[in-house]
């Protein structure tokens, strides 16, 4: 089920060099929304539900940003480096994987349930045995024993 087309993609693509594969795009926008499926679990019974007005506009924004991201570095490349005469420049691509299919922290949190939580959670670190623990139990003198 394909939320996105790759006319969308090329549509959203800002710059000169778009791709004019459709049919390559439209595979990698298939990976990408295979990959958001296993992201967001939820997801495709959500968007059945119809309840979030803008989740469909989201997941194609998503979808559309991650395809983008591969077609803009295909090589995988860190850093690339240019230079003619006395004038250089460089490009840094961000991402823990360059030029591989990957969704952003910002973009998974634009995709979760309302009111659900992708974020952290706490761990109470105070042992019980503690008198800072709210589960602390003063222990009874000896006198008090008997």
């Amino acid at each position: 089920m394909a939320w996105t087309s790759a006319t969308d993609v090329i549509a959203a693509w800002i710059g000169d060099d778009a791709p004019d594969d459709l049919a390559k795009v439209a595979v990698w926008v298939d990976k990408a929304e295979r990959l958001l499926r296993v992201e967001v679990p939820d997801l495709l019974s959500r968007l059945d539900a119809a309840q979030e007005p803008d989740l469909m506009n989201n997941v194609q924004d998503v979808v559309t940003s991650m395809v983008q991201r591969v077609f803009r570095n295909p090589e995988g490349v860190r850093q690339r480096q240019e230079g003619a005469g006395p004038f250089s420049g460089s490009v840094t691509y961000g991402g823990d994987q360059p030029g591989a299919l990957w969704v952003t922290d910002a973009e998974l949190k634009s995709l979760a349930a309302p009111g659900g939580s992708r974020g952290s959670f706490n761990i109470d670190m105070i042992p019980s045995t503690s008198p800072f623990s709210s589960s602390y139990v003063e222990p009874l003198n000896s006198w008090e024993i008997a």
